[in-house]
């Protein structure tokens, strides 16, 4: 089975001739999605489709939450699409949901943040074979006019 280089990618092992870590096709699928969801876009010079839409979103105001959800889905279903040609058939789940970030004092939060759980599912065209992950983003305040 083909093998492929795990991520983050440590230059300094190839520079010592050493050996870098490899791992298999649903791994390096699950680490290149990770990377989509957490870069921006246009923060990968030579491609500026690979990113996420949330982070354009960072600190803004917001009038209707369902609608920022299923532009941030179609966002993401877009963004795996083109940068991940390894799945197909993928579908996004997202749930919203405010979380404290840090523990309480005299009774009160010390800071909110939304938490955002996203979860892929589809099919690693080359098995055949179903595939999952999922993860959760913690953001800055979303405010809702």
């Amino acid at each position: 089975m083909k093998q492929y280089y795990s991520i983050p990618f440590d230059a300094d092992v190839l520079i010592e001739k050493k050996k870098h870590p490899l791992c298999d096709i649903r791994d390096s699928i699950q680490m290149n999605i990770n990377m989509i969801l957490k870069t921006h876009f246009c923060e990968y010079r030579y491609n500026h489709t690979y990113g996420c839409f949330i982070w354009n979103q960072d600190y803004s105001t917001v009038t209707n939450i369902s609608i920022w959800l299923d532009e941030l889905r179609n966002s993401i279903l877009s963004s795996v699409e083109l940068n991940e040609p390894r799945i197909s058939r993928i579908d996004i789940k997202i749930d919203l949901e405010e979380a404290e970030y840090f523990e309480r004092f005299k009774g009160q939060p010390l800071r909110l943040k939304h938490k955002l759980t996203i979860e892929i599912k589809g099919v690693v065209t080359h098995l055949n074979e179903p595939f999952e992950h999922s993860e959760f983003l913690f953001f800055s305040p979303l405010s809702v006019a």
